[in-house]
């Protein structure tokens, strides 16, 4: 769901760059606003027409134009640069607060503000019951306006616009192996508080559901819940006095593993959970949340055909915002990889319309890099932020003709940062696509991360934009000066959630078109024989230096507090480890370290050793 959408997915194919956790997650729906232009009477004919001329160009158009763009940063003319007297609202700013735990993650359903609900009041008066209407209505409305509450957003639940909502899901309590509900915790914290009382009772005097999601993003967990024969009973029997407790309407099931060999055990899951819950209630509602490339993977975590009839919709995390590159020359940060309008020609292609809801984001990707322009590279690793802080801010709103998202860029001191985000011109385009396919309806991850901008909701809702962004941003700008080493992760991105963070969304390996394959990445790995004789070392004076060979280059590492990679599945082994730190000396005899992509910093892979198989216990990251 999210949040998880999305931080996003990255250089290479096989990681999301959140955007993806839940988020999962490819990049912007690209082409969307083309193909809506052609058939959307709504969308401001301006629009429309350059809608038209880019279709008609098709992807080669779209790659001079964004060649074209690339030539101006070296032949053009410089632009003034907008710039910032005080903190960038990305990596500047949000990282420290991220760290200091003063703000919440917007993607990924990471959460990091988690203590931030740790003393919310207990409930001493009920929330209301459900009207008439939707207590013994159907489990779904006919259009579908879905959005999420997460426990760290409840603080400030009173200012939530529920204008033109339909269902409001409450994020969220853990899953255990064995199918028990986690009653500790803040999400169990938030879900006994009065400001979710308050909220429900908010939300049913809208004329609106209210739904308790139940995550598990621990891979080693979701194999247990999966494989276990009375798992669907005990969930079942802990859901449904959770949900009459406080006059819940249904569930929604946030589960995100990788690959399918729990396929089958997760759907006998939830074909257990889900009969038992249509005996108790047949007007409760039931979703569950699924990655945008799962239903043309066949070899990923869902089999959606199956898992269909046991759900009343799927919520598809299509937090595309972007993806971020390596830097080079030949790979800029915008990207057309995976887009809106293919998952939606995926799923309904298996399953019928009425059971798809698209979900959008409200938060954006942050990068520093190269320069200003809608050309520039990446030179470190992305941040999610809210969208109210790219909104809220002064600088420049421009347009992205390649993921159809609206973008911004702006220097701190002499660093170049570059914001990816939602803006209504983009909802307005995913509301109009979900039309055009029937789908049953829209949502986002999540509220409280929107700014006061009532056209959000609203162009959710299908209503165009007023005054959208017509500009693709200047030509050409400064450079910033190199990046050398890889950012601290233990200072920019803050404190891990108290809910574990779920595994990255697999990418699909095409590039276009309508049908995805599921990536599988094999890394083959030749063992380099290395002394560390031959490294500077701490009795010259220098550094102590760590090298290692992973994916036939070799690099060099860089030790950091640990990052959370539980979840996460290998994508393969560091050969060849030399070092002059005594501290890890003993590695260079040991076998190779097993390496995961790194889901708290987008753009690095992190080597790990874990005594006892290894000598000693450590993480090091290195560029992806």
């Amino acid at each position: 769901m999210v949040p998880t959408g999305i931080r996003a997915h990255l250089a290479r194919v096989r990681r999301p760059a959140k955007s993806g956790r839940h988020g999962a997650p490819a990049p912007g729906h690209s082409g969307l606003g083309a193909w809506l232009a052609l058939v959307t009477p709504g969308r401001p004919a301006h629009r429309r027409r350059a809608a038209g001329r880019r279709l008609r160009l098709g992807l080669l158009g779209l790659t001079l134009l964004l060649a074209g763009c690339l030539g101006l940063v070296l032949i053009g003319p410089t632009t003034a640069a907008p710039t910032r007297s005080s903190p960038a609202p990305g990596r500047s700013i949000v990282g420290k607060l991220l760290a200091a735990g003063k703000l919440p993650a917007p993607g990924n359903r990471e959460g990091a503000a988690g203590q931030v609900v740790q003393n919310l009041p207990p409930a001493t008066v009920a929330p209301a019951a459900a009207p008439p209407a939707v207590a013994v209505g159907p489990p779904l409305a006919v259009r579908e306006n879905f959005a999420f509450a997460p426990y760290w957003t409840l603080p400030q639940s009173r200012s939530f616009d529920l204008t033109g909502l339909t269902t409001l899901a409450y994020f969220s309590l853990g899953v255990s192996p064995d199918g028990s509900i986690e009653e500790s915790g803040p999400g169990w914290n938030g879900y006994e508080s009065q400001a979710l009382s308050d909220l429900i009772t908010r939300a049913h005097g809208s004329g609106e559901r209210v739904v308790l999601t139940v995550n598990d993003f621990d891979q080693g967990s979701l194999n247990a819940l999966t494989s276990s024969s009375t798992a669907p009973t005990t969930l079942a029997a802990a859901l449904i006095p959770l949900l009459e407790a406080k006059n819940l309407d249904g569930v929604n099931f946030d589960f995100e593993g990788q690959g399918n060999q729990d396929q089958g055990g997760l759907t006998n899951l939830m074909a257990g959970v889900s009969t038992a819950l249509r005996s108790a209630d047949p007007h409760w509602q039931i979703t569950m949340d699924t990655y945008a490339s799962s239903a043309g993977d066949t070899g990923g975590f869902y089999d959606i055909p199956a898992l269909a009839p046991f759900v009343d919709a799927f919520f598809v995390m299509a937090y595309q915002l972007n993806l971020s590159a390596t830097p080079t020359a030949v790979s800029p940060l915008t990207s057309s990889m995976f887009s809106d309008l293919t998952t939606l020609e995926q799923y309904t292609a298996v399953v019928p319309a009425a059971k798809v809801i698209l979900g959008a984001p409200f938060f954006g990707v942050e990068w520093p890099t190269s320069d200003g322009t809608l050309g520039a590279q990446a030179t470190g690793a992305a941040t999610d932020i809210p969208d109210s802080l790219l909104q809220g801010s002064a600088d420049p709103q421009y347009w992205d003709p390649v993921t159809d998202t609206g973008w911004t860029s702006f220097q701190v001191d002499a660093q170049w940062e570059e914001s990816y985000y939602e803006d209504p011109l983009g909802l307005f385009d995913m509301a109009q696509l979900a039309a055009r396919f029937g789908v049953r309806g829209v949502g986002i991850w999540a509220l409280g991360m929107e700014s006061d901008d009532t056209q959000m909701i609203a162009a959710l809702d299908g209503f165009a934009p007023t005054d959208p962004t017509e500009s693709t941003g200047p030509p050409s700008t400064s450079s910033s000066p190199p990046t050398s080493t890889p950012p601290d992760i233990s200072s920019t991105d803050g404190p891990m959630s108290t809910v574990t963070s779920p595994p990255l969304v697999p990418l699909p390996s095409t590039t276009s078109g309508t049908s995805t394959t599921s990536t599988t990445t094999t890394t083959s790995t030749t063992s380099t024989t290395s002394t560390t004789t031959t490294l500077p070392g701490p009795s010259d004076g220098a550094t102590p230096l760590i090298t290692g060979t992973f994916d036939g280059t070799t690099g060099t590492l860089t030790p950091v507090s640990a990052v959370s990679v539980a979840s996460l599945a290998p994508v393969g082994e560091l050969t060849g480890f030399a070092t002059t730190d005594p501290a890890y000396a003993c590695l260079a005899q040991g076998p190779p370290l097993t390496v995961y992509p790194d889901g708290t910093l987008s753009g690095y892979d992190v080597a790990v050793a874990t005594a006892p198989t290894d000598c000693t216990s450590g993480d090091f990251t290195f560029p992806s």
